[in-house]
């Protein structure tokens, strides 16, 4: 299991993804939320309800919306 941590803002990456079906959001936690900086699991696959086929939490993707609240 890897971890690694980005700007939700600038990354767009899938485990941040509304559309990425993860309900329980086991892969994504706050590292520094105040500054957008979050840490997730790069090694989940998730099924992504736009595409209807598993992706890894790294893709990205054009569909993409942000499923956290940003300050």
């Amino acid at each position: 299991m890897g971890k690694a941590t980005v700007n939700v803002k600038s990354a767009k990456k899938c485990a941040f993804c509304k559309y990425w079906y993860d309900p329980t959001n086991s892969a994504i936690s706050p590292k520094f939320p105040k500054q957008n900086m979050w840490e997730y699991d790069n090694s989940i696959r998730c099924k992504c309800l736009q595409k209807n086929i598993d992706m890894p939490s790294t893709s990205l993707c054009a569909k993409y919306e942000c499923k956290l609240e940003l300050f």
